[in-house]
């Protein structure tokens, strides 16, 4: 899945610093991924550790429950079908005789008598409202657990980035429709790794989570620019949520004033993580930051030598700029910031 500030790229070089910085890292228990985004560091250490993770937004706590909480395909035992869950849920959809006007996806977010909006084509709108409705139902009526249920949603959420009408985020639909919105969705099934641990996930504010955990390694990969990652994944938050939120302006976005990320505030970053790593009760502390970001080189070399026993070391890895960014410098050199104490 298309993430801002995804660290796919970077995964080995976490793993190196790891390995370069901890004596024997790999007899210890827990790794904390608390900016979790799209699980993509969680599932890759999910090998070594028990993995803690947690993030803000609701679509990212689903993935979690999917990859990390589940150590298994789960079995859908109560579901009377004959075939495979995801095959049946990919079957096409029958619409004739539908009431329109309860199908949330497709009135507000397909172009009909109802919204101008273009992130989806009709029949893909129509096919998520269907898939995602089918989905809490059989939650409802208790024919699947929880496991199950953020299993299929996290198979739902997945496959919507690949028919979206957009060019990277869902701050904004394109005008003419790309070739991949007018494929018709399918979803997939997801690769769950067993671990054998008891891994857990939360859905909280990471300053607040932080007091009630603990750990050996917490890696940190907080939001560094001013984007609100909220308004920026607001559709896929909805079907995750489907809550009939009331939505605004012309790109539909939910409300999320009580959400918004200090993180993403040039008066409150810094505070916020020098709160977040004073609070930590961790052996170990990473820290990922772009030479982009609201905080400035310097005052994080400071903050993390303030709170390191012995170890501290920075790395600077360079970082392939996000290719849809626009109104910045791209000549412009981007490198990733890695930082590396001990805590205790």
């Amino acid at each position: 899945m298309r993430f801002i500030g995804s660290k796919n790229l970077l995964l080995k070089n976490i793993e190196y610093v790891i390995n370069q910085n901890i004596k024997n890292w790999q007899s210890l228990e827990t790794f904390c991924d608390i900016f979790s985004g799209t699980t993509v560091v969680s599932r890759y250490f999910k090998k070594y550790f028990k993995i803690i993770s947690n993030d803000l937004l609701y679509f990212s706590y689903v993935l979690q429950r999917c990859y990390v909480q589940n150590n298994s395909i789960p079995s859908f035992k109560k579901i009377k079908i004959s075939e495979d869950i995801i095959k049946y849920l990919n079957k096409d959809k029958k619409f004739e005789n539908k009431d329109y006007n309860k199908f949330f996806v497709y009135k507000n977010y397909s172009p009909n008598s109802s919204s101008d909006r273009k992130y989806l084509s009709n029949n893909n709108a129509l096919n998520i409202d269907v898939i995602r409705s089918t989905i809490e139902d059989w939650k409802l009526k208790d024919k699947i657990n929880n496991n199950e249920y953020y299993y299929l949603l996290t198979s739902l959420i997945e496959s919507i980035p690949f028919v979206s009408n957009i060019a990277g985020t869902y701050g904004a639909y394109l005008k003419n429709w790309d070739k991949r919105s007018l494929k018709k969705i399918q979803l997939k099934t997801p690769e769950i790794f067993n671990n054998e641990r008891k891994n857990i996930s939360f859905n909280e504010d990471s300053n607040n989570l932080i007091k009630k955990i603990n750990g050996d390694i917490l890696y940190l990969d907080p939001p560094y620019n001013s984007r609100q990652y909220l308004p920026n994944y607001h559709l896929l938050e909805t079907v995750a949520k489907y809550d009939d939120p009331i939505l605004k302006g012309k790109t539909g976005i939910r409300e999320y004033s009580k959400e918004k990320s200090l993180y993403c505030q040039k008066s409150s970053a810094e505070d916020v993580l020098y709160d977040l790593i004073k609070r930590s009760n961790f052996s170990y502390v990473i820290l990922s930051y772009s030479t982009d970001g609201i905080i400035k080189e310097q005052v994080l070399e400071k903050m993390l030598k303030n709170f390191s026993k012995s170890t501290y070391k920075k790395y600077r890895f360079e970082y392939r700029r996000y290719k849809k960014d626009k109104g910045i410098n791209k000549k412009k050199d981007l490198y990733e910031l890695m930082f590396v104490i001990d805590k205790k």
